[in-house]
């Protein structure tokens, strides 16, 4: 399982050195058999390979429209970016993790550049 992800939007994986560990957010926009999935975030989609991913119960916990989030290692970045998933969050039922997720982007680039200190 991937251990220290971190949050992107799906365009900032396109044409990267990979593998590497991400934390994304997005929308089934379709399903290919019982595991494999197209995510789209405001920005790209990705290929998602969720055979092996925490959180799934059955192929039914993959439908097209629901909000979720993805935990895992890209294995590719030419062209549409392809993404191993170690965990599977299903987010519909948490509206608010949606309206979020850009705000959450911009504030993890931000720290990691320094630019965005918190206070404790």
């Amino acid at each position: 399982m991937a251990q220290n992800p971190r949050k992107y939007f799906i365009k900032d994986l396109i044409n990267k050195t990979y593998p590497m560990e991400v934390w994304i957010q997005g929308t089934i926009e379709q399903t290919v058999g019982n595991k494999i999935l197209i995510l789209s975030d405001t920005t790209a989609r990705a290929k998602i390979k969720c055979e092996t991913a925490d959180g799934i119960i059955d192929k039914n916990s993959i439908k097209k429209g629901t909000y979720c989030c993805i935990i895992g290692t890209v294995i590719s970045s030419k062209g549409l970016p392809e993404i191993q998933a170690t965990k599977f969050i299903d987010l519909h039922s948490q509206p608010q993790m949606k309206f979020a997720w850009e705000s959450e982007v911009r504030e993890t680039e931000l720290f990691l550049e320094g630019k965005f200190v918190t206070s404790v």
